[in-house]
């Protein structure tokens, strides 16, 4: 069975061809996240790379983390912003406009000098990459001595009733990615390539009390096997336990990595 997760052409043409999907995902974890602290706030607080630096971002999607920075981008920073889907860049130039540069790239083969960069982001984005090891050498080539990466990942519990609800076929498949590079895997890969690495699990689940939002979320993934009927048993599920208690809930798990250059 081929895992979706890293195919290219899925990902391209179907997950992130524009950023419909992404929208409708980060819509539900604005909506319906627990935390106090928003997950922008958070990831950003790791972006502690002094008032003067050259800046990467790899897998940019849409640019929006950017646009929530509450903190405000620092006048001093020189950001590139890349992204494997010509959709999402164009999307993340029109969030950012002329505060950043924008590329096409492929994290396994990044079309920049060595040492080019203080600091390098890989948010939500190494999971996907079929090469792990030859992206971790490529954002360590473009990262001068002593750089900073930073990037968040998933764990394997992340969306353990959803994932339950969608029966074996998604577990199978989509549960990959945890074991590729998640939580609970990826120190040992990091420490391959770059030194003193952190790793830090973000404390949040969902209470969704609306149940179209949800179901936006669940059809934006693209799931294999996924029809109007699981949407409707899926549906009755989610509103029943809205109507019992409140809201639906749903485990998230997922966290923030640093690391550096030696």
């Amino acid at each position: 069975m081929s895992d979706l997760r890293t195919d290219p052409s899925f990902l391209l043409e179907k997950q992130y061809r524009t950023s419909e999907n992404l929208r409708a995902r980060i819509e539900c974890h604005q909506r319906f996240s627990t935390s106090e602290q928003s997950w922008p706030d958070w990831v950003s607080a790791h972006y502690t790379f002094g008032d003067d630096a050259d800046v990467l971002e790899v897998g940019c999607g849409d640019g929006s983390m950017w646009r929530d920075f509450s903190a405000g981008i620092p006048s001093g920073w020189r950001l590139t912003l890349t992204d494997m889907s010509p959709g999402m860049v164009e999307a993340a130039r029109e969030a950012l406009g002329d505060r950043a540069n924008f590329a096409v790239a492929d994290v396994q083969q990044l079309p920049f000098d060595d040492a080019s960069f203080d600091a390098a982001i890989a948010n939500h984005v190494l999971f996907h990459v079929p090469d792990r090891q030859r992206a971790l050498r490529e954002l360590s080539r473009v990262l001068r001595p002593r750089g900073i990466l930073v990037g968040t990942m998933i764990g394997r519990d992340h969306f353990r009733e959803l994932r339950g609800m969608l029966g074996g076929q998604e577990n199978v498949i989509w549960s990959k990615s945890r074991e590729r590079f998640g939580l609970e895997t990826a120190r040992e890969q990091l420490e391959r390539v770059f030194a003193a690495v952190e790793i830090e699990p973000f404390r949040d689940s969902l209470e969704v009390t609306e149940v179209e939002p949800f179901l936006r979320f669940v059809r934006s993934l693209d799931t294999p096997g996924l029809n109007e009927e699981h949407l409707a048993e899926m549906r009755k599920v989610v509103e029943r336990e809205i109507g019992a208690r409140g809201s639906f809930h749903v485990t998230k798990s997922s966290g923030r990595f640093r690391c550096r250059k030696p």
